[in-house]
């Protein structure tokens, strides 16, 4: 997650606090008054997102002109989520060498547009846009929808996702087409878009995203993170990172844990049935189908 200084100062952090964040790892500045909350990718592996920018810093300055840092290791610079198991080697991108792998470095072979190089804080990098189409084409989808979403939260634009897929030919360029169009800047979260992706995989009614909900005078009560209109059923799901990103200055999980269960007891006096589930939950996709399959089919018998 990129954030500004003036964000973190609207939190109640200082500026001397933000030098020390900075100085601990739990910040990474990512250029003057922009830094990422490394807790806050990749599930939570700090330590490999922070080894991993490391080889990035000793890595870069040997390469010369035309390396530009990409694909995994650019989508970390951009803030963008990735599994602890698909980071490992530095990616760069150059043009006119045939790609290949070492033990350190995965070297991919491209002319990229120059409007989709930036500067980073280790030189240049692929743009979140070709940063995120790039890993669209080779990501399982899972992961690549998660991605996709996060960019398009960040302000990169569907149209011109769909404009780096017709940038060059390549055998990802229909997966990336696809997962575009159904990328929905909408979900606030890694398990949201995992969750989102397993439903359409299994074939289970599409929801509506970040539903308001209101009472009868108007007045807002929550917003939700899954809603069925036709069975009036909200579904949320729950994952540490959301309940830790959601911390105020002074606030414990358990604060917020309090105030999630008040939230839902408000949406439920409104009249919606509220079902939850964990990452567990994903895991097991039959079980998963059946839980939602019958709250949806209850839901509708009492609508």
């Amino acid at each position: 997650m990129l954030i500004r200084t003036r964000e973190l100062l609207a939190e109640g952090v200082r500026h001397h606090e933000i030098r020390a964040q900075v100085r601990s790892g739990q910040l990474i500045r990512v250029r003057h008054g922009v830094y990422r909350r490394i807790e806050a990718l990749a599930g939570g592996d700090a330590d490999g997102i922070e080894q991993h920018l490391a080889k990035v810093a000793a890595t870069m300055p040997g390469f010369g002109d035309g390396a530009v840092l990409s694909h995994q290791s650019a989508a970390l610079m951009h803030g963008l989520p990735l599994p602890p198991r698909l980071i490992g080697a530095v990616h760069v991108t150059r043009p006119g060498h045939s790609g290949r792998v070492s033990g350190s470095v995965h070297l991919h072979r491209a002319q990229l547009p120059q409007e989709e190089v930036v500067v980073g804080e280790h030189g240049p990098m692929t743009s979140l846009a070709q940063t995120a189409v790039d890993l669209a084409r080779v990501l399982p989808p899972v992961h690549a929808v998660a991605l996709l979403d996060h960019a398009l939260r960040l302000g990169a634009g569907q149209e011109l996702l769909l404009e780096l897929t017709d940038s060059r030919r390549n055998a990802g360029n229909v997966q990336a087409r696809r997962l575009i169009r159904f990328a929905d800047g909408l979900s606030e979260s890694v398990g949201e878009s995992h969750s989102r992706w397993l439903m359409h995989e299994l074939g289970l009614p599409a929801p509506i995203l970040q539903h308001k909900i209101l009472t009868p005078k108007g007045e807002f009560v929550a917003r939700s993170d899954f809603w069925w209109p036709e069975c009036n059923v909200v579904g949320e799901f729950d994952g540490k990172v959301k309940y830790g990103r959601d911390l105020k200055p002074g606030q414990t999980i358990a604060d917020v844990v309090l105030l999630e269960k008040q939230r839902e007891e408000a949406i439920r006096r409104q009249g919606p049935w509220v079902i939850r589930w964990i990452w567990k939950d994903l895991d097991d996709r039959k079980g998963f189908a059946e839980f939602l399959s019958r709250a949806l089919r209850l839901g509708k018998r009492a609508a």
